[in-house]
């Protein structure tokens, strides 16, 4: 490499800068070569140096080596960060959807390996080598790659365990039990006022119940049956099925925002993810295998 760093420059200064070494470490490794092959490649004056007839021959023998060896080891680097992927998601998403699932796209796929990358701030795709994202927000990104995955549908749930005091057959029924009102940075669709308000009615205050302030802390403790949360699918979705928790039955669900999926374009192993993650909400809207019939025409 430093042969042809300094054969292309012709300058011993250049291609230490562009080795990241010295000047100094530049001569005494030409100089080594020199005496290795018993020849002399440059000759030396004050300022500058040039090929010699030998070194001319020896570059346009040794170069384009080095250059396929050079880009040998570049397509192995792609190679393997191709197999390596970068999933980001929101840390809610990842404990209620996607890790109790990615055994199945593991077993499916042995050689791509994931790195999962769980943050609730929105990261910069790009600049940190993202090649799979869901995301969560009242409209879709305008950046290339983004497609809707799941519109969002939020409900009261409980557990089996928790003991209520009313037959919780209606709203007001909800205004007398223990709720779990949802604090800190979250926007103000996912909490109890907002749910009451769009029903006509006025929220219980937030001091006759419990405050936490994560999503998963909250869903934690409906599960464990501290009290009544507000939750959607599709983060609640195997909890329901499993009986952890129960939906009122008579209360319609609050539509809300929906999850969107990126996948980085012209990626392989991102589309096979972002397909399998779509395959799985497949699934689980028709478990049975069969797809809702499209409406007539009218």
């Amino acid at each position: 490499m430093t042969f042809q760093a300094a054969s292309r420059s012709e300058n011993f200064t250049k291609a230490a800068a562009l080795l990241g070494v010295s000047r100094v470490a530049v001569s005494r490794q030409i100089a080594e070569l020199e005496h290795a092959i018993g020849q002399k490649l440059f000759s030396r004056n004050h300022r500058m140096v040039a090929l010699t007839r030998n070194g001319e021959v020896f570059a346009k023998e040794v170069n384009p080596a080095l250059d396929a060896i050079a880009q040998a080891l570049a397509n192995q680097r792609a190679d393997a960060s191709d197999a390596r992927l970068s999933v980001t998601v929101t840390s809610a998403f990842a404990t209620y959807w996607l890790m109790p699932r990615l055994i199945d796209f593991g077993a499916r796929f042995p050689d791509i390996e994931v790195n999962l990358v769980v943050s609730d701030r929105y990261i910069d795709i790009d600049a940190e080598g993202i090649d799979v994202a869901v995301r969560y927000g009242p409209k879709a990104p305008t950046d290339a790659g983004w497609c809707p995955l799941v519109q969002e549908a939020i409900f009261p749930v409980y557990s089996p365990r928790y003991a209520a005091r009313t037959p919780l057959k209606n709203e007001d029924d909800l205004r007398q039990e223990r709720l779990l009102f949802l604090s800190g940075k979250y926007r103000a669709e996912a909490r109890w006022q907002h749910w009451f308000s769009e029903r006509g009615l006025n929220p219980p205050e937030e001091r006759l119940g419990v405050s936490v302030n994560t999503y998963i802390n909250m869903l934690q403790a409906a599960i464990e049956g501290q009290g009544i949360a507000l939750a959607g699918r599709p983060l609640v979705d195997t909890f329901l099925e499993d009986g952890s928790l129960i939906a009122m039955a008579d209360i319609p669900a609050l539509e809300r925002d929906s999850y969107y999926l990126y996948c980085r374009q012209n990626h392989e192993n991102a589309k096979i993810f972002s397909d399998w993650i779509e395959a799985q909400f497949d699934t689980d809207r028709h478990p049975d295998g069969k797809k809702e019939s499209p409406a007539p025409n009218k």
